[in-house]
């Protein structure tokens, strides 16, 4: 094989493997003749490792030793899970890797292939994190060579590969624990990714939990006389990890009938096995899914908003996961969305067979060595898979010192007719060009042969290559900006959302510590963060930027520049260089990805407590602005349940590791969701205040300012006003800002300002700690505005700042007076 051909999603409750044959797909089936794999692990005491239907079942019975839904896990800092009968440990991204080579050994049982290279397949909306910690574990896994591709892009390519027609789709892909919404476009064999929104933490997974705290827990309470009972509690881990298994299995059986019941043997203690009962019914079901169904919702309304479109632009809402399998869901996406629902592909291999199809564009590393004697090398470039029926291919010959001669003909024995090129020369360097016919709906092969100068055959390795007619992606667009934090709470980004792959970025910072090398004093951290949000903290770390000190030739002071650039390659993995002008010198490799869970419980108790608070005094303030923003922006909180899925996983959070990170996230979630409630309240206000400050500023133009002035706070104003016309408080920020230094510096200069800040330093002449001395000094003031002393008026208003308690900031004229 030319080309990969081999894709794989790699899931947070199963992974299925498929490989491309000619225009269609085949799913490889386990050892258990299934299509789909469970991703998880059992290791038994005495340190056997079992992947897939063996281990789920065991998670029953012995979840001590057995390990699931770790792919949530990926890239996080505390990503171990504990095998008490063995004394192992293993991170995420080790767990994967024996799912995936679990994989690899389906493929080397049915296929009789030692699989070194495979397409991976990641959420869309995975950190940058978990991509690289993906990557590893292909690497653990003995890949040689695994391209990432975005799980909903994936889908496109198996629902769209031999489309002729144009289309625009709206893929929702919900899985196990993870959901990803994209609005696909194809146009002329080409597919664009025009936008995206997900979310790691939503998934089928949170419905089971739901099943087993709202319904199953309350009721083996009830049943058996036990109290705390709960997700959390160590002592009942065995019990609510049964229950979850059970939850999801019924779930799934409700997708064909109305209720399922569930039978499960439990130990509570008392030395022998209880065995406990319930029935569940679709109705419960579809009423616990609806929070996470309207989250999904809202997220693929905002897809469609950022790609300016609405529903009746997209075609079709392409189905991917296992929770779509349910009739509820279904209906409920095409009720909330308006768009008709396909799901001619079977939603739990779908991912699998795209990946699989975009692998056939992907062209396996050439071997390098010595070319053998009486031999050539033959390199081809060119689109494995593209729109085109007659591709150009370009190639370059090695193995000898001059070409000149030579000659290459591409030969397709499989058309009806043979079809034939013709001979192409080849140039003294080797290099050549031609067309070749290519037909639909078929993988087309082609020999290579090469003659030389005398026209005899000459071997050529390789000797043959492929191509298909069918729809490519043009470019995958980065789904999350990408950007530092700095000091004041602020990011600086570096790269865009919506940014072609691949790409790189620079930014220009400045040290906040001294570095000595001496002393190995000090160190450059800067975190680097994925999110879109101004507010440093309400973007997710993912990473951290370190220069430390033994790396430097010298000291680096305070305030010392450094230049950070940031490569992005399609598969979302990263690289990043420091350059330090001071020193001369680059770092290279100088990030470490790991997204952090940087609160423990008690802090997360504490932060969700203050985010409680604020959202319910923006409740008190919201019926008095009447605005009709935040009251959308509450009616979301409300909808989605956040308040009371925050309740849920605080609860579970000290005994679950997996609850504790879901909790993290959520609240970035509540944070920016209160965030947005605040921002329309303060609205208002913010745009009176931003137009009575531009109505001052002009006349002060008008009265002391010159040409330049005016003409610069004018345009200032127009950029305010445009701001307040599209509800931009971000901008109208900035502009006011500009505003208002443009009117102080025509102030200043006029010798009006200092008079402005004497005034208003006079009334506050009884905060003054010595007031004898303010006293005379506000007298001296008074005699040096009356002869026109500026600079002396300048220096009594600095002694008088000093004798204030705690000296403010200095004064904003607007706020106290108005030129008449």
């Amino acid at each position: 094989m030319s080309t990969i051909d081999y894709g794989i999603d790699l899931g947070t409750t199963n992974s299925a493997i498929a490989v491309l044959r000619d225009v269609d797909t085949e799913v490889v089936k386990n050892n258990d003749d299934r299509d789909t794999t469970p991703s998880a692990v059992w290791i038994d005491r005495r340190d056997r490792l079992y992947v897939g239907r063996v281990a789920r079942e065991r998670a029953e019975v012995d979840p001590a030793n057995t390990a699931l839904e770790f792919k949530l896990r990926m890239g996080t800092a505390d990503a171990v899970s504990r095998f008490a009968a063995s004394g192992r440990e293993l991170t995420a991204e080790q767990l994967s890797a024996e799912v995936l080579k679990s994989l690899r050994g389906d493929v080397q049982q049915r296929h009789g292939v030692d699989l070194s290279a495979a397409v991976i397949t990641v959420p869309a909306a995975f950190d940058l994190s978990a991509c690289e910690a993906t990557s590893r574990a292909g690497q653990l896994a003995g890949f040689a060579s695994t391209p990432l591709l975005q799980e909903p892009t994936a889908a496109a390519f198996a629902y769209g590969f031999q489309r002729e027609s144009d289309a625009r789709w709206l893929v929702y892909d919900l899985g196990g624990g993870t959901f990803d919404a994209a609005v696909v476009q194809i146009r002329d064999g080409e597919f664009t990714v025009l936008t995206h929104r997900g979310d790691n933490y939503l998934g089928g997974k949170l419905i089971d939990w739901q099943i087993v705290e709202t319904l199953l827990l309350p009721e083996l309470q009830r049943e058996f006389g036990l109290d705390d009972v709960r997700r959390g509690n160590p002592r009942w881990a065995s019990v609510v990890g049964a229950l979850k298994l059970a939850a999801e299995a019924a779930k799934i059986r409700l997708s064909r009938v109305d209720a399922a019941e569930i039978f499960v043997e439990v130990d509570l203690g008392t030395g022998q096995r209880e065995e406990f009962s319930y029935d569940l019914r679709r109705a419960d079901v579809e009423r616990l899914t609806e929070p996470y169904l309207v989250r999904s919702v809202n997220l693929c309304r905002r897809a469609l908003a950022e790609a300016n479109l609405t529903p009746a632009d997209i075609g079709r809402t392409l189905l991917v996961g296992g929770p779509t399998l349910s009739p509820y869901v279904r209906e409920r996406l095409k009720d909330g969305l308006g768009i008709e629902v396909d799901h001619s592909q079977d939603p739990l291999t779908v991912v699998a067979r795209g990946a699989a199809i975009f692998a056939g564009t992907q062209r396996r590393p050439a071997p390098v060595g010595p070319v053998a004697p009486g031999k050539v090398t033959v390199a081809l470039e060119y689109p494995p898979i593209g729109p085109d029926t007659d591709p150009l291919i370009v190639g370059r010959l090695s193995g000898s010192d001059d070409f000149g001669g030579y000659r290459v003909e591409v030969v397709n024995h499989d058309a009806q007719p043979a079809w034939r090129s013709g001979q192409v020369p080849v140039n003294a360097d080797g290099i050549f060009s031609l067309q070749v016919v290519a037909l639909k709906g078929r993988r087309n092969g082609y020999r290579i042969e090469v003659t030389g100068p005398d026209g005899t055959a000459v071997p050529a390795s390789p000797d043959s290559f492929v191509y298909t007619v069918g729809a490519v992606e043009t470019s995958p667009l980065l789904t999350n900006s990408i950007g530092v934090g700095l000091d004041g709470n602020t990011t600086e980004w570096v790269l865009n959302r919506g940014t072609p792959l691949p790409a790189h970025g620079k930014v220009r910072l400045r040290t906040t510590v001294e570095v000595r090398r001496a002393t190995g004093g000090g160190m450059i951290r800067i975190p680097l963060l994925e999110g879109e949000h101004p507010r440093a903290n309400r973007n997710r770390r993912v990473g951290m930027l370190e220069l430390v000190a033994h790396q430097l030739a010298s000291d680096v002071p305070e305030g010392s520049e450094v230049q950070v650039r940031l490569d992005i390659d399609t598969s979302r993995l990263i690289t990043a260089r420091a350059y330090v002008p001071l020193l001369d010198e680059e770092f290279e490799e100088v990030v470490a990805l790991r997204s952090e869970v940087v609160e423990t419980v008690e802090e997360l108790s504490a932060a969700v407590d203050g985010e409680l608070q604020r959202l319910s005094q923006l409740r008190e303030r919201q019926p008095k602005t009447g605005s009709v923003v935040a009251e959308m922006a509450l009616f979301r909180i409300d909808s989605e349940q956040l308040v009371a899925e925050m309740a849920t996983l605080l609860a579970a959070a000290e005994g679950d590791a997996d609850a504790a990170a879901t909790c993290g996230r959520r609240l970035l979630d509540l944070r920016a969701a209160i965030d947005e409630v605040e921002d329309a309240l303060e609205w208002p206000e913010q745009a009176k205040d931003a137009e009575s400050l531009a109505d001052e500023a002009s006349r002060i133009a008008v009265r002391m300012g010159d040409d330049h002035d005016r003409r610069r706070i004018d345009e200032a104003i127009a950029g305010a006003r445009s701001a307040i016309e599209n509800t931009d408080s971000r901008l109208l920020t900035m502009y006011t800002d500009e505003i208002r230094q443009l009117a102080i510096a025509v102030l200043d200069r006029s010798g009006q300002l200092d008079v402005l800040i004497f005034n208003d330093l006079e009334s506050r002449r009884n905060d003054f700690v010595d007031p004898g001395l303010g006293t005379s000094l506000l007298s001296d003031g008074r005699m040096a505005m009356a002869r026109g002393d500026r600079q002396a008026l300048h220096n009594i208003n600095v002694r008088l700042r000093g004798l204030l308690p705690v000296p403010p900031p200095p004064p904003d004229p607007f706020s106290t007076v108005r030129t008449g």
